[in-house]
């Protein structure tokens, strides 16, 4: 058994473990605001199909014997990666069309006068956020 092999594996999949509880996390975060579902589902894919790609690795160069993992060792950490990588292209794609039609949103002008609703609603976020950092 190669320890350093070993050690960079459980590495990978730690670090895929992580980046796939973050991708949820985050996700389960904006999910009331209707963003995000094209870019955080895709990086939780991602880092599940990496885990199981580095589980894959951890199995084999620990030994256990699991037919499928034994006989197909490197294949399913290809296919595994190769489908982790292509998930990840997929939502950075996506994301990059996705700014590129905000390019053309203009951007509200500051100098513009509040409307005395607009004026209400800016004071009450600031009062909530005054109560926010209060209480944190």
């Amino acid at each position: 058994m190669n320890w350093l092999i070993l050690f960079f594996d459980i590495a990978f999949a730690l670090v895929a473990a992580v980046l796939c509880t973050l991708g949820l996390n985050t996700f389960k975060a904006i999910k009331h605001l209707g963003i995000g579902k094209s870019f955080w589902i895709p990086v939780f894919v991602y880092g599940a199909l990496f885990l199981i790609g580095s589980v894959a690795k951890i199995f084999h160069e620990v030994g256990v014997e699991l037919d499928l993992l034994t006989i197909n060792t490197d294949e399913i950490v290809h296919v595994s990666w190769l489908l982790a990588l292509c998930t990840l292209m997929f939502s950075i794609y996506n994301y990059s069309r996705k700014v590129k039609t905000m390019r053309g949103v203009p951007i509200p002008d500051a100098s513009k006068e509040l409307t005395p609703i607009e004026k209400q609603a800016t004071e009450l976020l600031k009062r909530i956020e005054k109560l926010k950092n209060k209480k944190g």
